[in-house]
Protein backbone atom coordinates (compact mmCIF):
# COMPACT_ATOMS: atom_id res chain seq x y z
CA UNK A 1 0.00 0.00 0.00
CA UNK A 2 1.84 2.97 -1.43
CA UNK A 3 1.64 5.79 1.36
CA UNK A 4 -0.41 8.11 -1.54
CA UNK A 5 -3.18 5.96 -1.54
CA UNK A 6 -3.94 6.07 2.06
CA UNK A 7 -6.87 7.77 3.62
CA UNK A 8 -7.73 9.19 6.73
CA UNK A 9 -10.42 11.37 8.14
CA UNK A 10 -8.35 14.76 8.20
CA UNK A 11 -5.86 14.24 5.48
CA UNK A 12 -4.71 16.79 2.64
CA UNK A 13 -5.57 15.26 -0.53
CA UNK A 14 -3.05 12.69 -0.24
CA UNK A 15 -2.38 9.77 2.59
CA UNK A 16 0.23 10.74 5.39
CA UNK A 17 1.83 9.26 8.37
CA UNK A 18 -0.89 9.15 10.62
CA UNK A 19 -2.74 7.43 8.30
CA UNK A 20 -0.20 4.99 7.96
CA UNK A 21 -0.46 4.63 11.75
CA UNK A 22 -3.69 3.59 11.36
CA UNK A 23 -2.85 1.13 8.84
CA UNK A 24 0.27 -0.72 11.10
CA UNK A 25 -2.75 -0.64 13.46
CA UNK A 26 -5.35 -2.56 11.21
CA UNK A 27 -2.26 -4.92 10.50
CA UNK A 28 -1.88 -5.87 13.77
CA UNK A 29 -5.69 -6.67 14.46
CA UNK A 30 -6.02 -8.99 10.79
CA UNK A 31 -2.83 -10.97 10.79
CA UNK A 32 -1.06 -8.88 8.50
CA UNK A 33 2.66 -9.10 9.74
CA UNK A 34 4.04 -6.39 7.25
CA UNK A 35 3.17 -3.59 4.81
CA UNK A 36 5.09 -2.88 1.87
CA UNK A 37 5.45 0.99 0.40
CA UNK A 38 7.35 2.35 -3.08
CA UNK A 39 9.51 4.67 -2.40
CA UNK A 40 9.42 7.49 -0.11
CA UNK A 41 12.06 9.85 -0.97
CA UNK A 42 11.54 13.27 -2.10
CA UNK A 43 9.67 13.80 -5.13
CA UNK A 44 9.89 15.74 -8.84
CA UNK A 45 7.37 18.51 -9.46
CA UNK A 46 4.95 16.57 -11.89
CA UNK A 47 1.72 16.51 -12.18
CA UNK A 48 1.96 12.72 -11.23
CA UNK A 49 5.57 11.73 -10.25
CA UNK A 50 7.16 8.59 -9.96
CA UNK A 51 8.88 7.40 -6.93
CA UNK A 52 10.69 5.29 -8.74
CA UNK A 53 12.83 9.16 -10.39
CA UNK A 54 13.22 10.70 -6.86
CA UNK A 55 15.39 14.13 -6.74
CA UNK A 56 17.55 12.16 -3.62
CA UNK A 57 18.40 8.94 -2.56
CA UNK A 58 17.98 9.95 1.05
CA UNK A 59 15.35 13.22 1.65
CA UNK A 60 12.32 12.23 2.16
CA UNK A 61 8.62 13.30 0.65
CA UNK A 62 7.32 16.38 2.70
CA UNK A 63 3.99 15.60 1.10
CA UNK A 64 3.08 12.66 3.25
CA UNK A 65 3.98 14.64 6.82
CA UNK A 66 1.08 14.57 9.04
CA UNK A 67 0.58 18.43 9.67
CA UNK A 68 -1.40 17.66 13.18
CA UNK A 69 2.61 16.51 14.09
CA UNK A 70 3.73 19.67 12.49
CA UNK A 71 5.53 22.20 15.70
CA UNK A 72 4.05 25.92 15.13
CA UNK A 73 1.07 23.87 12.96
CA UNK A 74 -1.87 25.87 14.96
CA UNK A 75 -4.78 26.07 12.24
CA UNK A 76 -7.14 23.51 12.88
CA UNK A 77 -7.40 20.97 9.82
CA UNK A 78 -10.51 18.91 9.27
CA UNK A 79 -9.39 18.59 5.09
CA UNK A 80 -9.27 21.81 3.07
CA UNK A 81 -10.01 25.42 4.15
CA UNK A 82 -13.45 26.94 3.07
CA UNK A 83 -12.04 29.00 0.36
CA UNK A 84 -10.49 25.91 -1.02
CA UNK A 85 -13.21 23.90 -2.78
CA UNK A 86 -13.34 19.94 -2.30
CA UNK A 87 -10.84 18.33 -4.54
CA UNK A 88 -13.00 17.05 -7.74
CA UNK A 89 -11.47 14.36 -10.13
CA UNK A 90 -12.65 12.06 -12.83
CA UNK A 91 -14.34 9.09 -10.29
CA UNK A 92 -14.23 11.19 -7.71
CA UNK A 93 -12.06 11.95 -4.82
CA UNK A 94 -10.32 8.50 -5.63
CA UNK A 95 -6.90 10.18 -7.18
CA UNK A 96 -4.40 12.25 -5.72
CA UNK A 97 -4.05 15.83 -7.42
CA UNK A 98 -0.58 16.29 -6.63
CA UNK A 99 -0.21 20.42 -7.66
CA UNK A 100 -3.08 21.03 -5.63
CA UNK A 101 -1.71 19.18 -2.54
CA UNK A 102 1.55 20.80 -2.66
CA UNK A 103 -0.38 24.29 -2.87
CA UNK A 104 -2.26 23.16 0.32
CA UNK A 105 -0.07 21.58 2.47
CA UNK A 106 2.92 24.09 0.99
CA UNK A 107 1.11 27.03 2.22
CA UNK A 108 0.73 25.73 6.02
CA UNK A 109 3.80 24.37 6.54
CA UNK A 110 4.96 28.03 5.42
CA UNK A 111 3.28 29.46 7.74
CA UNK A 112 3.75 26.71 10.68
CA UNK A 113 7.73 27.31 9.77
CA UNK A 114 7.16 31.21 10.31
CA UNK A 115 6.29 30.52 14.05
CA UNK A 116 8.66 27.40 14.49
CA UNK A 117 10.97 30.08 14.21
CA UNK A 118 9.93 32.73 16.87
CA UNK A 119 7.63 30.81 18.94
CA UNK A 120 9.08 30.84 22.76
CA UNK A 121 7.27 27.93 23.28
CA UNK A 122 9.15 25.73 20.61
CA UNK A 123 12.95 26.74 22.00
CA UNK A 124 13.21 22.85 22.56
CA UNK A 125 12.10 21.97 19.46
CA UNK A 126 14.32 24.06 17.72
CA UNK A 127 17.46 22.99 19.43
CA UNK A 128 16.63 19.68 18.39
CA UNK A 129 16.51 20.37 14.74
CA UNK A 130 19.89 22.59 14.51
CA UNK A 131 21.15 19.20 16.40
CA UNK A 132 20.07 16.99 13.68
CA UNK A 133 20.87 19.68 11.16
CA UNK A 134 24.40 19.02 12.36
CA UNK A 135 24.88 15.69 12.58
CA UNK A 136 23.19 14.64 9.22
CA UNK A 137 25.76 16.39 7.39
CA UNK A 138 26.40 16.75 3.75
CA UNK A 139 23.83 15.26 1.93
CA UNK A 140 21.64 17.09 3.52
CA UNK A 141 22.97 20.02 3.03
CA UNK A 142 23.32 19.47 -0.71
CA UNK A 143 19.90 18.34 -1.20
CA UNK A 144 18.33 21.61 0.50
CA UNK A 145 21.03 23.93 -1.86
CA UNK A 146 19.64 21.93 -4.67
CA UNK A 147 16.31 22.42 -4.18
CA UNK A 148 17.23 26.53 -3.25
CA UNK A 149 18.88 26.25 -7.08
CA UNK A 150 15.50 24.65 -8.42
CA UNK A 151 13.83 27.28 -7.39
CA UNK A 152 15.67 29.68 -8.21
CA UNK A 153 16.84 29.09 -11.79
CA UNK A 154 12.85 27.35 -12.76
CA UNK A 155 13.84 23.86 -13.32
CA UNK A 156 15.05 20.84 -11.58
CA UNK A 157 16.66 20.46 -15.38
CA UNK A 158 20.17 20.89 -13.37
CA UNK A 159 22.19 20.80 -17.18
CA UNK A 160 20.53 24.01 -18.20
CA UNK A 161 21.57 26.90 -15.22
CA UNK A 162 23.93 28.98 -15.67
CA UNK A 163 25.63 27.58 -12.70
CA UNK A 164 27.09 24.37 -12.94
CA UNK A 165 30.49 23.93 -11.19
CA UNK A 166 28.80 22.83 -7.51
CA UNK A 167 31.20 25.12 -5.20
CA UNK A 168 30.48 27.82 -7.20
CA UNK A 169 25.94 26.56 -6.84
CA UNK A 170 26.83 26.47 -3.16
CA UNK A 171 28.62 30.05 -2.70
CA UNK A 172 25.00 31.14 -4.75
CA UNK A 173 22.83 29.94 -2.16
CA UNK A 174 25.06 31.21 1.16
CA UNK A 175 25.44 34.44 -0.61
CA UNK A 176 21.85 35.28 -0.76
CA UNK A 177 19.76 35.62 2.36
CA UNK A 178 16.81 34.93 0.70
CA UNK A 179 18.50 31.38 -0.64
CA UNK A 180 19.71 30.55 2.69
CA UNK A 181 16.25 31.18 4.41
CA UNK A 182 14.98 28.82 1.84
CA UNK A 183 17.59 26.61 2.36
CA UNK A 184 16.94 26.63 6.12
CA UNK A 185 12.96 26.13 5.47
CA UNK A 186 14.17 23.23 3.21
CA UNK A 187 16.22 21.75 5.88
CA UNK A 188 13.56 21.71 8.71
CA UNK A 189 10.91 20.27 6.52
CA UNK A 190 13.67 16.77 6.33
CA UNK A 191 13.67 17.36 10.02
CA UNK A 192 10.05 17.06 9.96
CA UNK A 193 10.28 13.72 7.99
CA UNK A 194 12.71 12.04 9.90
CA UNK A 195 10.95 13.00 13.11
CA UNK A 196 7.50 11.83 12.12
CA UNK A 197 8.91 8.86 10.32
CA UNK A 198 10.50 7.85 13.27
CA UNK A 199 7.64 7.86 15.24
CA UNK A 200 5.69 5.67 12.65
CA UNK A 201 8.88 3.11 12.92
CA UNK A 202 8.35 3.16 16.60
CA UNK A 203 4.81 2.02 16.22
CA UNK A 204 5.43 -0.26 14.21
CA UNK A 205 7.90 -1.91 16.41
CA UNK A 206 5.43 -2.00 19.36
CA UNK A 207 2.26 -3.27 17.16
CA UNK A 208 4.92 -6.46 15.55
CA UNK A 209 4.20 -5.45 12.43
CA UNK A 210 6.86 -4.93 9.99
CA UNK A 211 7.47 -2.10 7.18
CA UNK A 212 9.15 -2.78 4.25
CA UNK A 213 10.34 0.13 2.06
CA UNK A 214 11.08 0.50 -1.67
CA UNK A 215 14.61 0.94 -3.07
CA UNK A 216 14.92 1.95 -6.41
CA UNK A 217 17.79 0.76 -8.88
CA UNK A 218 18.14 4.16 -9.66
CA UNK A 219 17.91 7.56 -9.32
CA UNK A 220 17.08 10.68 -11.55
CA UNK A 221 19.13 12.22 -13.59
CA UNK A 222 17.60 15.29 -12.45
CA UNK A 223 19.06 14.74 -8.61
CA UNK A 224 20.97 16.86 -6.39
CA UNK A 225 23.15 12.98 -5.64
CA UNK A 226 23.58 13.59 -9.94
CA UNK A 227 24.31 17.28 -9.77
CA UNK A 228 26.58 17.41 -6.63
CA UNK A 229 27.94 13.63 -7.07
CA UNK A 230 28.42 13.68 -11.37
CA UNK A 231 31.29 11.51 -11.07
CA UNK A 232 29.32 8.09 -10.10
CA UNK A 233 27.26 8.20 -12.72
CA UNK A 234 27.31 7.36 -16.20
CA UNK A 235 25.14 10.06 -18.11
CA UNK A 236 25.76 9.04 -21.42
CA UNK A 237 23.17 6.13 -21.24
CA UNK A 238 19.44 5.74 -19.43
CA UNK A 239 18.89 2.81 -18.00
CA UNK A 240 15.83 0.87 -18.29
CA UNK A 241 14.34 -2.94 -19.36
CA UNK A 242 14.36 -4.44 -22.74
CA UNK A 243 11.20 -5.34 -25.03
CA UNK A 244 9.39 -8.18 -23.70
CA UNK A 245 5.53 -7.90 -25.29
CA UNK A 246 4.02 -7.81 -22.00
CA UNK A 247 3.07 -3.96 -22.24
CA UNK A 248 1.34 -3.62 -25.61
CA UNK A 249 -0.31 -0.37 -24.21
CA UNK A 250 1.99 1.85 -24.91
CA UNK A 251 3.82 1.30 -28.44
CA UNK A 252 7.20 2.47 -27.73
CA UNK A 253 7.70 0.17 -24.77
CA UNK A 254 6.57 -2.30 -27.06
CA UNK A 255 8.62 -1.77 -30.03
CA UNK A 256 12.32 -0.92 -27.80
CA UNK A 257 11.38 -1.48 -24.49
CA UNK A 258 11.55 0.68 -21.11
CA UNK A 259 13.03 4.13 -21.31
CA UNK A 260 13.32 5.13 -17.54
CA UNK A 261 15.51 7.92 -18.18
CA UNK A 262 17.74 6.85 -15.10
CA UNK A 263 21.85 7.58 -15.20
CA UNK A 264 23.76 4.26 -15.22
CA UNK A 265 26.33 3.85 -12.20
CA UNK A 266 29.98 3.69 -12.51
CA UNK A 267 30.61 0.75 -10.11
CA UNK A 268 34.37 0.92 -10.29
CA UNK A 269 34.28 4.38 -9.06
CA UNK A 270 31.86 3.55 -6.52
CA UNK A 271 34.07 0.36 -5.63
CA UNK A 272 36.94 2.94 -4.52
CA UNK A 273 34.96 4.05 -1.85
CA UNK A 274 33.83 1.15 -0.45
CA UNK A 275 30.33 1.73 -2.24
CA UNK A 276 29.83 4.64 0.49
CA UNK A 277 27.02 6.73 -1.80
CA UNK A 278 25.09 3.20 -1.86
CA UNK A 279 25.63 2.40 2.02
CA UNK A 280 24.74 5.94 2.85
CA UNK A 281 21.44 5.33 1.00
CA UNK A 282 20.41 1.84 2.70
CA UNK A 283 21.69 2.95 6.06
CA UNK A 284 19.19 5.96 6.22
CA UNK A 285 16.55 3.68 4.68
CA UNK A 286 16.60 0.95 7.70
CA UNK A 287 16.49 3.91 9.76
CA UNK A 288 12.78 3.63 8.94
CA UNK A 289 12.36 0.14 7.45
CA UNK A 290 12.80 -3.05 8.99
CA UNK A 291 13.15 -4.56 5.50
CA UNK A 292 13.55 -3.69 1.98
CA UNK A 293 12.89 -4.35 -1.87
CA UNK A 294 15.66 -3.61 -4.26
CA UNK A 295 13.65 -2.45 -7.42
CA UNK A 296 14.99 -3.96 -10.26
CA UNK A 297 17.86 -6.38 -8.45
CA UNK A 298 19.37 -7.31 -12.44
CA UNK A 299 20.67 -4.04 -12.65
CA UNK A 300 23.51 -5.22 -10.21
CA UNK A 301 24.49 -7.91 -12.74
CA UNK A 302 23.85 -5.37 -16.10
CA UNK A 303 21.23 -3.47 -17.04
CA UNK A 304 19.53 -2.80 -19.99
CA UNK A 305 20.14 1.00 -21.25
CA UNK A 306 19.43 3.01 -24.27
CA UNK A 307 21.70 5.96 -26.08
CA UNK A 308 19.11 8.64 -25.58
CA UNK A 309 17.04 9.84 -22.69
CA UNK A 310 12.90 9.10 -22.47
CA UNK A 311 12.54 13.15 -24.32
CA UNK A 312 13.42 11.31 -27.30
CA UNK A 313 11.35 8.09 -27.61
CA UNK A 314 9.10 9.38 -30.09
CA UNK A 315 12.18 10.49 -32.41
CA UNK A 316 13.00 7.04 -32.17
CA UNK A 317 9.65 5.08 -32.09
CA UNK A 318 9.66 4.93 -35.93
CA UNK A 319 13.25 4.35 -36.42
CA UNK A 320 15.14 0.64 -37.30
CA UNK A 321 17.69 -0.44 -35.20
CA UNK A 322 19.94 0.66 -37.37
CA UNK A 323 18.72 4.03 -38.48
CA UNK A 324 18.44 4.49 -34.60
CA UNK A 325 22.45 3.82 -34.14
CA UNK A 326 23.24 6.02 -37.06
CA UNK A 327 21.55 8.86 -34.67
CA UNK A 328 23.83 7.86 -31.64
CA UNK A 329 27.17 7.56 -33.14
CA UNK A 330 26.83 3.70 -33.83
CA UNK A 331 25.68 2.90 -30.15
CA UNK A 332 22.47 0.93 -29.71
CA UNK A 333 20.47 -0.15 -26.58
CA UNK A 334 21.68 -3.19 -25.29
CA UNK A 335 22.69 -4.51 -21.56
CA UNK A 336 25.88 -2.71 -19.91
CA UNK A 337 28.48 -3.51 -18.64
CA UNK A 338 28.25 -6.43 -21.17
CA UNK A 339 25.43 -8.55 -22.68
CA UNK A 340 25.04 -12.47 -21.16
CA UNK A 341 26.45 -13.59 -25.65
CA UNK A 342 29.43 -15.36 -23.90
CA UNK A 343 30.05 -17.55 -20.48
CA UNK A 344 32.62 -15.16 -19.97
CA UNK A 345 30.06 -12.46 -20.05
CA UNK A 346 27.96 -14.43 -18.05
CA UNK A 347 30.67 -15.04 -15.63
CA UNK A 348 31.96 -11.33 -15.44
CA UNK A 349 27.89 -10.44 -14.81
CA UNK A 350 27.79 -13.15 -12.21
CA UNK A 351 30.83 -11.44 -10.14
CA UNK A 352 29.62 -8.07 -10.33
CA UNK A 353 26.12 -8.39 -9.02
CA UNK A 354 27.54 -10.91 -6.77
CA UNK A 355 30.41 -8.47 -5.75
CA UNK A 356 28.06 -5.36 -5.43
CA UNK A 357 25.25 -7.32 -3.58
CA UNK A 358 27.61 -8.96 -0.91
CA UNK A 359 28.91 -5.36 0.05
CA UNK A 360 25.50 -3.80 0.41
CA UNK A 361 24.14 -6.49 2.34
CA UNK A 362 26.48 -6.53 4.91
CA UNK A 363 25.77 -2.59 5.08
CA UNK A 364 22.53 -3.87 7.05
CA UNK A 365 22.85 -6.67 9.02
CA UNK A 366 19.92 -7.71 10.33
CA UNK A 367 17.74 -6.23 7.44
CA UNK A 368 15.23 -8.39 5.34
CA UNK A 369 16.02 -7.95 1.42
CA UNK A 370 13.93 -8.64 -1.00
CA UNK A 371 15.35 -8.26 -4.65
CA UNK A 372 12.74 -7.65 -7.54
CA UNK A 373 13.66 -10.60 -10.13
CA UNK A 374 11.33 -9.92 -12.70
CA UNK A 375 11.67 -9.42 -16.22
CA UNK A 376 14.93 -11.42 -18.32
CA UNK A 377 16.48 -13.07 -15.58
CA UNK A 378 19.43 -14.71 -16.69
CA UNK A 379 19.79 -18.44 -14.81
CA UNK A 380 22.65 -17.40 -12.56
CA UNK A 381 20.75 -14.68 -10.68
CA UNK A 382 18.49 -16.58 -8.72
CA UNK A 383 21.10 -19.29 -7.35
CA UNK A 384 22.96 -16.41 -6.58
CA UNK A 385 20.61 -14.31 -4.88
CA UNK A 386 19.22 -17.14 -3.07
CA UNK A 387 22.87 -17.70 -1.89
CA UNK A 388 23.13 -13.87 -0.10
CA UNK A 389 19.73 -14.59 1.29
CA UNK A 390 17.87 -12.17 -0.83
CA UNK A 391 14.54 -13.04 -1.44
CA UNK A 392 13.24 -13.05 -5.21
CA UNK A 393 9.65 -13.18 -6.45
CA UNK A 394 7.73 -15.85 -6.94
CA UNK A 395 4.37 -14.61 -9.73
CA UNK A 396 2.44 -17.98 -9.86
CA UNK A 397 1.19 -17.78 -12.94
CA UNK A 398 4.88 -17.12 -14.22
CA UNK A 399 6.47 -19.99 -12.71
CA UNK A 400 5.61 -22.93 -15.25
CA UNK A 401 7.04 -26.46 -15.96
CA UNK A 402 7.89 -27.18 -19.54
CA UNK A 403 4.13 -28.29 -20.29
CA UNK A 404 2.87 -24.94 -18.95
CA UNK A 405 1.52 -26.38 -15.84
CA UNK A 406 2.13 -24.04 -12.98
CA UNK A 407 4.91 -25.18 -10.32
CA UNK A 408 3.39 -25.94 -7.42
CA UNK A 409 3.74 -23.19 -3.90
CA UNK A 410 4.56 -26.20 -2.11
CA UNK A 411 8.06 -26.32 -4.19
CA UNK A 412 9.35 -23.09 -3.88
CA UNK A 413 12.35 -21.93 -2.34
CA UNK A 414 11.85 -20.42 0.78
CA UNK A 415 13.69 -17.53 0.04
CA UNK A 416 11.02 -15.80 -1.76
CA UNK A 417 8.16 -13.43 -2.24
CA UNK A 418 5.36 -14.95 -3.61
CA UNK A 419 2.27 -12.43 -5.18
CA UNK A 420 0.06 -12.75 -8.09
CA UNK A 421 1.19 -8.82 -9.41
CA UNK A 422 3.17 -6.03 -8.44
CA UNK A 423 2.22 -2.33 -8.48
CA UNK A 424 3.10 -2.39 -12.49
CA UNK A 425 0.28 -4.51 -13.15
CA UNK A 426 -3.65 -4.28 -12.82
CA UNK A 427 -5.06 -6.70 -9.74
CA UNK A 428 -5.06 -10.37 -10.69
CA UNK A 429 -8.98 -9.93 -10.82
CA UNK A 430 -8.97 -7.68 -13.56
CA UNK A 431 -6.51 -10.17 -16.00
CA UNK A 432 -8.79 -12.87 -14.57
CA UNK A 433 -11.97 -10.83 -16.19
CA UNK A 434 -10.49 -10.32 -19.09
CA UNK A 435 -9.18 -13.76 -20.08
CA UNK A 436 -12.89 -14.82 -19.46
CA UNK A 437 -14.49 -12.41 -21.50
CA UNK A 438 -12.07 -13.44 -24.54
CA UNK A 439 -13.24 -17.32 -23.72
CA UNK A 440 -16.92 -16.07 -23.66
CA UNK A 441 -15.82 -14.20 -26.96
CA UNK A 442 -14.61 -17.37 -28.46
CA UNK A 443 -17.78 -19.15 -27.43
CA UNK A 444 -20.00 -16.26 -29.28
CA UNK A 445 -17.40 -16.43 -32.33
CA UNK A 446 -18.83 -20.01 -33.33
CA UNK A 447 -22.13 -18.62 -33.61
CA UNK A 448 -21.17 -15.46 -35.48
CA UNK A 449 -21.97 -15.97 -38.94
CA UNK A 450 -20.83 -12.54 -39.82
CA UNK A 451 -17.07 -13.04 -38.99
CA UNK A 452 -14.67 -14.47 -41.67
CA UNK A 453 -12.87 -17.39 -41.40
CA UNK A 454 -9.74 -15.47 -40.52
CA UNK A 455 -11.58 -13.72 -37.45
CA UNK A 456 -12.89 -16.51 -36.39
CA UNK A 457 -9.61 -18.37 -36.19
CA UNK A 458 -8.10 -16.20 -34.29
CA UNK A 459 -10.54 -15.43 -31.71
CA UNK A 460 -10.76 -18.96 -31.28
CA UNK A 461 -6.79 -18.91 -31.12
CA UNK A 462 -7.28 -16.49 -27.89
CA UNK A 463 -9.64 -17.51 -26.55
CA UNK A 464 -8.14 -21.07 -26.14
CA UNK A 465 -5.02 -19.38 -24.44
CA UNK A 466 -7.15 -17.69 -21.82
CA UNK A 467 -9.05 -20.26 -21.30
CA UNK A 468 -5.58 -22.38 -20.65
CA UNK A 469 -4.36 -19.19 -18.94
CA UNK A 470 -7.39 -19.73 -16.47
CA UNK A 471 -7.28 -23.45 -16.04
CA UNK A 472 -4.04 -23.21 -14.87
CA UNK A 473 -4.10 -20.81 -12.47
CA UNK A 474 -7.65 -22.72 -11.27
CA UNK A 475 -5.47 -26.07 -10.88
CA UNK A 476 -2.87 -23.87 -9.25
CA UNK A 477 -5.69 -23.22 -6.33
CA UNK A 478 -7.25 -26.59 -6.40
CA UNK A 479 -10.22 -25.68 -8.50
CA UNK A 480 -11.26 -27.89 -11.07
CA UNK A 481 -11.95 -27.03 -15.21
CA UNK A 482 -15.43 -25.90 -14.70
CA UNK A 483 -15.25 -23.97 -11.54
CA UNK A 484 -12.09 -22.13 -13.41
CA UNK A 485 -13.72 -21.26 -16.63
CA UNK A 486 -16.01 -18.73 -14.57
CA UNK A 487 -15.87 -14.71 -13.89
CA UNK A 488 -14.18 -13.71 -11.21
CA UNK A 489 -15.79 -13.98 -7.79
CA UNK A 490 -15.46 -14.11 -3.75
CA UNK A 491 -14.84 -18.26 -4.73
CA UNK A 492 -12.38 -17.59 -7.34
CA UNK A 493 -10.48 -14.98 -5.19
CA UNK A 494 -10.83 -16.99 -1.99
CA UNK A 495 -9.08 -20.58 -3.94
CA UNK A 496 -6.48 -18.60 -5.33
CA UNK A 497 -5.44 -16.63 -2.61
CA UNK A 498 -5.49 -19.09 0.03
CA UNK A 499 -3.31 -21.27 -2.36
CA UNK A 500 -0.84 -18.06 -2.22
CA UNK A 501 -0.57 -18.08 1.39
CA UNK A 502 -0.15 -22.07 1.33
CA UNK A 503 2.87 -21.76 -0.34
CA UNK A 504 6.50 -22.24 1.00
CA UNK A 505 7.56 -18.61 0.07
CA UNK A 506 8.71 -16.53 3.54
CA UNK A 507 6.35 -13.76 2.20
CA UNK A 508 3.29 -13.86 0.69
CA UNK A 509 2.04 -9.99 -0.58
CA UNK A 510 -1.25 -8.92 -2.49
CA UNK A 511 -1.94 -5.17 -3.55
CA UNK A 512 -4.41 -2.76 -1.60
CA UNK A 513 -6.19 -3.10 -4.78
CA UNK A 514 -6.68 -7.29 -4.92
CA UNK A 515 -7.57 -7.01 -0.94
CA UNK A 516 -10.17 -4.50 -1.25
CA UNK A 517 -11.69 -5.40 -4.60
CA UNK A 518 -10.66 -2.32 -6.00
CA UNK A 519 -9.96 -2.61 -10.30
CA UNK A 520 -7.86 -0.22 -10.71
CA UNK A 521 -4.49 0.15 -11.81
CA UNK A 522 -1.22 1.82 -9.73
CA UNK A 523 1.41 2.57 -12.77
CA UNK A 524 1.42 1.62 -16.51
CA UNK A 525 5.24 1.24 -17.31
CA UNK A 526 6.40 2.65 -19.97
CA UNK A 527 3.82 5.72 -19.41
CA UNK A 528 3.87 9.00 -17.66
CA UNK A 529 1.30 10.79 -15.86
CA UNK A 530 -2.60 9.81 -16.16
CA UNK A 531 -3.26 7.79 -13.41
CA UNK A 532 0.19 6.66 -12.48
CA UNK A 533 0.90 7.14 -8.82
CA UNK A 534 -2.15 8.63 -8.19
CA UNK A 535 -4.85 5.67 -7.02
CA UNK A 536 -6.79 6.54 -3.38
CA UNK A 537 -8.50 4.60 -0.87
CA UNK A 538 -12.42 5.51 -0.57
CA UNK A 539 -11.78 4.08 2.72
CA UNK A 540 -10.14 4.94 6.31
CA UNK A 541 -8.26 1.59 8.19
CA UNK A 542 -10.86 2.24 10.31
CA UNK A 543 -13.61 1.78 8.23
CA UNK A 544 -11.72 -1.13 6.43
CA UNK A 545 -11.39 -3.15 10.05
CA UNK A 546 -15.24 -2.95 9.17
CA UNK A 547 -14.80 -4.53 5.90
CA UNK A 548 -15.45 -8.34 4.98
CA UNK A 549 -12.03 -8.19 3.04
CA UNK A 550 -10.19 -7.78 6.52
CA UNK A 551 -11.78 -10.83 8.40
CA UNK A 552 -10.62 -12.77 5.48
CA UNK A 553 -7.33 -11.60 5.29
CA UNK A 554 -7.17 -12.50 8.92
CA UNK A 555 -8.42 -15.82 8.33
CA UNK A 556 -6.81 -16.84 5.57
CA UNK A 557 -3.27 -15.86 6.72
CA UNK A 558 -4.23 -17.84 10.27
CA UNK A 559 -4.56 -21.03 8.08
CA UNK A 560 -1.39 -20.47 6.13
CA UNK A 561 0.30 -19.75 9.20
CA UNK A 562 2.32 -17.15 7.56
CA UNK A 563 2.84 -14.76 10.81
CA UNK A 564 4.76 -17.79 12.83
CA UNK A 565 6.42 -18.20 9.57
CA UNK A 566 8.06 -14.45 9.53
CA UNK A 567 8.96 -14.83 13.79
CA UNK A 568 8.70 -11.01 14.17
CA UNK A 569 8.82 -10.72 17.78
Amino acid sequence: MPVFSLRSEHDAGIGDLLALEEWIDWAAEHGVGFLQLLPVNELGEEDAPSPYSALSSVALEPLYLSLERVPGMVEKLPGYPEDLPPLQLPGGRDRVDYQRVRRYKGRLLREAWGRFKEAPELKGEREEYRAWEEEEGEWLQNDADFRVLCQAFGSAAWWTWPVQDTDAARRFVAGDEQAREQKDYRMWLQWLCAREWSMVRKHADERGVLLMGDVPIGISVASADVFFERYLFDMEWSGGAPAEGNFAEDPFTAKWGQNWGIPLYRWDVMKQDGMAWWKRRLRKLTEIFSMYRIDHVLGFYRIYAFPWMPSRNAEFLPLSADEAAARCGGRRPGFRPRPDDTEDNRRANLMQGDELLASLVQATPGVRVIGEDLGCVPDYVRPDLSRLRIAGFKIPHWECEPTGKIIRGDTYNPCSLATYATHDFPPLSVDWEEWYARVQAGRAAVLDEKLSENELRETLRIARDCGATLCRLGDYAGLTKEESLVAWGPGVKDALYRALMRCRSDYTVMLWTELFDVPVRLNLPGTQGGNNWRPRMTFTAGEAAKMPQSKWIRDIAAEGKRISRLDIK
